[in-house]
């Protein structure tokens, strides 16, 4: 390489190459620290991302409200208990899944369709169900904990799938059967109602009976979170020919607060003739 000063040509000395190649170097190192770094951070967010959206599928995205309620409750609420591994957001074990409405994830374009629980660095994502967390080893294994992504579910197992819904039935004045006379015709009364909870079990809609001979009012314990159906049921055998009527409501049970003074209102009067 030649060049021209006042009219003279020179080469370029092994001094100034040497100086030029140092800057390229230094310009080359600084833009593949960048790039790593960059790449490191897109890996971390993606990362963060899919352990976020896996937490919301299991237990719910408790922000999803319609008509006041909450309307979330994710793989919990419709099979009633915690994914035994993350392969059933996907499918069902098998069994009755009326309940189930997966696949709860959809693999983007570019995944394979196990993509949904690999993390940023292509490793499994881990899920524990006793500890009731997701984690990411952060491309690094057990070697590195500063670089491990932990996110623990937001209800204890409690919370979730052992919750208490009470309430009572009451009659078109909104009077308790109790308040019913003559004591006989109250007896039965509470001889001839029964109320129902629907919520699944196992991905099964199951309908557990109560009968209310003794109590004006009903509770049910260990129930998961969602929305259930209730159904009250009043057969008048003061008097036959029996005549039957129902009340229902779709009663929302939230996670470590349940379901509490849910009022079933049938179209009778306790007090009118039968």
């Amino acid at each position: 390489m030649l060049i021209s000063i006042r009219g003279r040509a020179r080469g370029v000395t092994l001094l100034e190459l040497l100086v030029v190649l140092m800057i390229l170097s230094i310009i080359l190192t600084a833009a593949v620290k960048t790039w790593d770094v960059t790449l490191e951070r897109g890996r971390a967010e993606t990362t963060s991302r899919k352990l976020n959206q896996l937490v919301n599928v299991i237990v719910g995205e408790p922000d999803y409200i319609v008509a006041g309620h909450r309307a979330d409750f994710g793989f919990v609420g419709d099979v009633g208990r915690l994914p035994n591994n993350l392969e059933e957001l996907m499918v069902f074990p098998g069994g009755d899944s009326s309940r189930w409405r997966g696949p709860y994830l959809r693999a983007t374009f570019n995944e394979s369709p196990d993509g949904y629980r690999i993390d940023g660095w292509g490793d499994t994502i881990i899920y524990n169900k006793d500890s009731l967390f997701l984690r990411s080893y952060g491309g690094r294994g057990y070697a590195d904990r500063t670089r491990w992504q932990t996110v623990f579910l937001p209800y204890s197992l409690n919370d979730l799938t052992n919750n208490t819904l009470d309430g009572q039935i009451v009659d078109v004045r909104g009077a308790s059967p109790l308040n019913a006379q003559p004591p006989a015709r109250r007896d039965s009364i509470l001889t001839g109602l029964k109320v129902t909870l629907y919520y699944p079990i196992e991905g099964k809609l199951t309908g557990l009976e109560l009968r209310l001979a003794e109590a004006a009012q009903f509770t049910y314990t260990g129930i998961p979170q969602g929305t259930h159906r209730l159904v009250a049921l009043y057969a008048n055998v003061y008097n036959p020919p029996v005549e039957s009527t129902m009340a229902t409501a779709d009663v929302t049970v939230y996670p470590g607060l349940g379901a509490h003074d849910v009022t079933l209102r049938l179209n009778v009067d306790w007090n009118s003739e039968p």
